[in-house]
């Protein structure tokens, strides 16, 4: 029985991308499978970003705290630049003001947790992904009030010091209980497993993937050509940042190296929604929650376009 879960796992390890863009289909198909397993998100979430920790090598992610200049300047551009290059841009656009609001508040937030995951499968820099994922978390309750009030006076309504006690609990228990775990079976152990951990993650995304789902089904059969119109705001605002975050790390720092400034294009673009679906304030304007709940298209859709990319792009040679 072990055997054949392990080769369960295995194969969705070696074919996330498709997995993951099944599952929002799935949700999308079943909409009563999305219902039951919505309540299973928040601890989906914490789950999977153990398991990120569980697959990251602890003397990558020291020698990466060694050399803190790129990381501290990729959190920078994460948390402060980004949203207000995207809030300048849409200035010059004719679109909704609840879903300007959405895609700053996207473009304000910390990464995926399961941008690390993704990254140590698409041969990414996992250990950079980590730390900015770990710090822009803790950081993000206090970045994104600001950033949402000064450039579009939107009020999240939520005590920043309670959101930054809960994101922080959630981190450091993951942290804790994946150093424990690593020490409990050794480094050789977990290297040997890396394919079924990937697997696993896989497992942890659908469910996600199905429940963030809830309600949307609905929405389409009632206004397909809105929600068309939203999704590809959404898809717009993934690639664009992606795009732009690379380009910008690729001049700007050519020392990192093509894995360096891909790592930086792709976590700029996977952002955290779940986060600010859960402290937004009850009278929110319904096209912010429903941006955040199409913007799940591209997060679950693209890395089965990126994926091969990323691998052509990383065997290419680096040009002098």
């Amino acid at each position: 029985m072990i055997v054949v879960l392990s080769r369960i796992l295995g194969f969705l390890g070696r074919h996330a991308p498709q997995a993951m863009a099944l599952g929002v289909f799935v949700g999308l198909v079943l909409p009563s499978v999305a219902d039951m397993l919505r309540p299973w998100l928040a601890p989906a979430v914490w789950v999977l970003l153990y398991v990120a920790m569980m697959r990251i090598a602890w003397r990558d992610l020291v020698e990466r705290m060694r050399r803190p200049v790129f990381s501290a300047a990729l959190i920078f551009w994460m948390l402060i630049v980004t949203p207000t290059i995207v809030a300048g841009a849409l200035a010059f656009f004719d679109i909704r003001p609840g879903l300007v609001a959405a895609m700053v508040l996207a473009a304000s937030s910390a990464p995926l947790f399961s941008t690390p995951s993704l990254g140590v499968m698409f041969g990414l820099d996992g250990a950079l992904l980590l730390i900015v994922l770990v710090a822009t978390t803790f950081l993000v309750p206090l970045t994104l009030p600001l950033m949402a009030s000064m450039l579009i006076g939107f009020d999240l309504g939520a005590e920043p010091s309670a959101l930054m006690l809960r994101l922080g609990g959630l981190v450091l228990s993951a942290a804790v209980c994946a150093v424990i775990t690593r020490w409990l079976f050794g480094e050789t152990r977990v290297a040997a497993a890396a394919q079924v951990l990937d697997g696993f993650s896989v497992v942890l995304l659908i469910i996600f993937a199905v429940g963030i789902m809830s309600g949307v089904t609905a929405r389409i059969i009632a206004d397909p050509l809105d929600i068309a119109y939203v999704a590809a705001l959404s898809f717009a605002l993934y690639t664009g940042l992606m795009i732009l975050g690379f380009t910008v790390f690729a001049l700007a720092a050519p020392g990192v190296g093509q894995r360096g400034s891909l790592s930086a294009g792709f976590i700029s673009g996977t952002r955290n929604l779940a986060i600010i679906l859960a402290v937004l304030p009850a009278n929110v304007d319904l096209d912010v929650p429903l941006f955040f709940a199409v913007g799940q298209f591209p997060i679950y859709i693209m890395p089965m376009v990126l994926r091969p990319v990323f691998r052509k792009l990383l065997d290419r040679p680096a040009k002098p």
